[in-house]
């Protein structure tokens, strides 16, 4: 139960998270910190990011405690690991430039990418 706990709470956690994101506009509050056009971080964002920053961090904490087995699974296939990690990077660089610029949907792509790139690192971690 234990071994199974790791995966599973955290990411249950970051999916409460982005529940709580993806929340109507009139519950959000008010806007406490204006990004870009169309992006703020509301009051309700706010909850929802310490939330997501408590999930993430037991996943990359677990990750971390795991990083013998992951070094293992990159020494097998050093290319695709290496592709893998440009990839998440790639995600992460959208996710970020999405909030800051026009390209607002672009963080979903760079969400997808991102989150199918950690969920392959948490595979490979609890094999």
């Amino acid at each position: 139960m234990k071994k199974l706990a790791w995966p599973v709470l955290p990411l249950g956690i970051v999916t409460i998270a982005l529940a709580i994101f993806a929340a109507p506009t009139p519950w959000e509050g008010p806007v406490i910190i204006p990004i870009s056009a169309g992006h703020a971080l509301s009051l309700l964002d706010s909850f929802a990011t310490v939330v997501l920053l408590v999930g993430m961090a037991w996943l990359y904490g677990g990750l971390w405690q795991r990083r013998e087995r992951l070094y293992h699974v990159m020494r097998r296939s050093p290319g695709a690991s290496s592709v893998a990690i440009f990839v998440a990077g790639l995600g992460l660089g959208l996710l970020i430039a999405s909030a800051f610029s026009s390209f607002f949907w672009w963080w979903a792509v760079g969400a997808v990418i991102f989150g199918a790139v950690l969920i392959m690192a948490l595979s490979a971690a609890t094999v």
